[in-house]
């Protein structure tokens, strides 16, 4: 269903130009979810990498409920949260999120890491292909790595500028949160103070006020 109404799920398909074109509303898919576990407590440092058309994005969250991997990335009909320390994913793109991602992806590949202990899965197309547990001496946390289907999306790439407005923006909306991007990192602590000061041309009338509550 999201291979045949790809419009419905992400909107313009495009060829990474634009925005908004489709690659980066999967990588935002990917990435909120990572964002969701900082906003609830659980790690404060999310890596993306993009190298061509793959990308990967790992955080330092609680990971996902082991028995839970295949279907929060890939069953549609499953609910978005489970009851697991009210762990949350696979939110945002009406309801369906990183499963659209996997939908719509070449490959997909998910590992969360619990208590030394992981569950991993593989899909081309949306498709499971293998999965697998055991223990590891890891980080909490997930790891998600893609490749936009060139089925769908051509030989759309990601532009550098529109990626790192998008990494800037979540460290801005969300201070203390540190995103790696290919090896550099951006930081907030000022959160929204940060965006409006980089964002007024010339001297400003009166100074900012920023209220945190």
């Amino acid at each position: 269903h999201i291979r045949k109404r790809t419009g419905m799920y992400i909107g313009r398909v495009g060829d990474g130009r634009h925005y908004d074109d489709g690659i980066y509303i999967l990588l935002k898919e990917v990435v909120d979810n990572a964002i969701d576990e900082f906003i609830m407590g659980y790690g404060t440092e999310v890596s993306v990498r993009i190298d061509g058309g793959k990308v990967s994005v790992r955080d330092r969250g609680r990971g996902i409920p082991l028995g839970k991997v295949v279907d929060c990335v890939s069953r549609i009909n499953t609910g978005a949260k489970y009851n697991d320390d009210v762990f949350q994913f696979s939110v945002g793109l009406n309801g369906v999120g990183t499963k659209a991602v996997n939908a719509l992806s070449h490959e997909f590949f998910v590992r969360s890491i619990r208590d030394g202990r992981y569950a991993e899965a593989s899909f081309i197309r949306g498709e499971l292909q293998k999965q697998k547990k055991g223990k590891t001496d890891e980080p909490d946390g997930t790891f998600v790595e893609f490749v936009p289907d060139p089925e769908i999306f051509g030989n759309a790439d990601f532009d550098d500028d529109h990626v790192e407005h998008r990494i800037r923006f979540y460290t801005y909306l969300n201070a203390g949160l540190t995103v790696d991007l290919n090896g550099e990192p951006f930081v907030s602590e000022g959160g929204l103070l940060d965006l409006v000061g980089e964002d007024t041309r010339g001297e400003a009338a009166y100074a900012p006020l920023h209220v945190r509550t």
